[in-house]
């Protein structure tokens, strides 16, 4: 784990309205209002006919995807609707309200929905293998593609309980990682790999647990320290495998998780991946301006971006 360990509790919510019916998932008849919307995929058609060869059959990528991403995305309208956050993206909804105990669902639909996102958007039904240059790089930081992939089946195999498995690339030196070094990092429930989230210690933010106060003066002060949280790491994610039961549970049954994850690794978009890597490079001076723009206030986040009618993700 890259994150120092920050105790912490969850502070009460207030319900001022009945939430969704636990039985339904997502359908889109019932939808009137929808400013976030669910984001297409570049193989949707493919997947929703033939599934994911050797990781998800057709129902189990409906359920995966479509009902469950659907299912995020409409209670991030509800959440969000009638105020400024609802012309926010995903990205900064998650920023602003990772230091915001009494913001814990919002966070948590939003980081859900980053995250399943990236998940899925680095698959293919015919994924190209992964090109010389970047089996360089991989074999910089793991010795070869295969220990690569050892490990990382073995880490999010290992993990007892939902979450998801990254590879990053650290932007910067450090006392343990070189430059431009390539690393596995582990979030559990729906906690975020991004920098500036890494406030918020996810394995204990359950929306009902009860205390206040504590990220102590992260939460009183919002925006005005470090977007990086004492023992967290500036990085970019490359790749992401969601560990949740309800992707795999369907289609691999209660002791097939390893099997799914054998299934995902040859669905890989490396050609994705590596877009991933370079693309990052040539942002790191938008993003060191992105974190010096103060996210943490609420009403910020809305007036930072307006968006076409037509929706947001």
């Amino acid at each position: 784990m890259i994150l120092s360990p920050l105790s912490r509790q969850q502070t009460a919510l207030r319900i001022c309205r009945p939430l969704i019916r636990t039985q339904d998932l997502y359908n889109p008849k019932t939808q009137r209002r929808r400013i976030h919307k669910l984001p297409q995929l570049g193989h949707a058609g493919a997947f929703q006919r033939d599934g994911i060869p050797g990781m998800l059959s057709p129902e189990g990528y409906d359920m995966a995807w479509n009902q469950y991403q659907g299912h995020l995305v409409d209670r991030l309208n509800r959440l969000t609707a009638g105020t400024p956050l609802e012309n926010s993206t995903t990205h900064d909804l998650i920023l602003a309200h990772a230091r915001q105990p009494n913001a814990a669902s919002l966070f948590n639909h939003a980081s859900m929905a980053w995250s399943n996102h990236q998940f899925f958007s680095t698959l293919s039904p015919d994924p190209p293998k992964m090109s010389p240059h970047l089996t360089s790089k991989i074999n910089d930081s793991f010795s070869s593609p295969e220990s690569l992939k050892q490990t990382f089946i073995a880490t999010a195999n290992a993990m007892f309980g939902p979450g998801f498995v990254w590879l990053v690339r650290h932007k910067y030196r450090n006392d343990y990682l070189m430059e431009n070094e390539f690393s596995i990092l582990t979030t559990y429930i729906a906690g975020s790999p991004l920098p500036g989230a890494h406030y918020r210690r996810q394995e204990q933010d359950h929306n009902t647990m009860m205390a206040a106060g504590s990220f102590g003066s992260a939460s009183l002060f919002p925006g005005k320290e470090s977007k990086i949280a004492y023992g967290g790491a500036d990085i970019d994610i490359l790749l992401g495998v969601n560990t949740w039961q309800h992707v795999w549970l369907m289609d691999h049954g209660v002791g097939g998780k390893k099997s799914f994850l054998e299934g995902w690794w040859k669905a890989i978009d490396w050609d994705v991946v590596e877009s991933n890597w370079h693309s990052t490079t040539g942002k790191e001076r938008n993003a060191e301006n992105r974190r010096s723009y103060p996210l943490g206030r609420v009403g910020d986040v809305g007036r930072r971006r307006q968006t076409p009618a037509e929706g947001v993700y």
